[in-house]
């Protein structure tokens, strides 16, 4: 085999599984919003910036409620509550914040990386009149993009 189809196919792997780990975080990501989604709710009321928050269901308001508030109004557990007392821990902002931004940091290096090896391959065949398929930048890049919105409408459902 000749030295330039070696790494033609070298940088050509390279990008296949920058796309395969995009997918695989996706859906990751997809699965963790599914199974924990209701631990990550940083933009609840009453979510704390530091520490974990209880939250317990009131029928009345028909919503949750931070527990401490019903401690202080010396309501815990609800009165108006008929069935059990349903009570959901949540993570702290700081954390689901981590979580958000070290998703997109991982998404962003594999785009990166995936736009080298692009750049290397294309680079391996540049002059030659008789190099083999190709795949452009601009058609790879597509899917990272598509990738990346339905990253972003997971991690919007992830949050809320």
């Amino acid at each position: 085999m000749d030295q330039k189809i070696v790494d033609h196919l070298y940088h050509r792997t390279r990008i296949d599984a920058q796309i395969t780990g995009t997918i695989i975080l996706v859906a990751g990501m997809g699965v963790l919003a599914l199974l924990m989604g209701d631990h990550f709710k940083p933009l609840q009321p009453g979510a704390e910036m530091w520490d974990y928050s209880r939250l317990v269901w009131v029928e009345a308001e028909r919503g949750w409620v931070v527990e401490r508030k019903l401690i202080e109004a010396g309501n815990f557990p609800p009165v108006t509550n008929h069935g059990n007392l349903e009570v959901r821990e949540i993570q702290p902002i700081s954390v689901s914040i981590i979580v958000v931004l070290g998703t997109f940091a991982v998404s962003y290096f594999l785009y990166a990386s995936a736009r080298r090896q692009t750049r290397l391959m294309n680079a391996v065949y540049a002059n030659d009149p008789g190099k083999p398929y190709q795949r452009p930048w601009e058609q790879i890049r597509i899917t990272f993009w598509a990738l990346n919105v339905v990253l972003v409408f997971i991690m919007f459902y992830f949050i809320t």
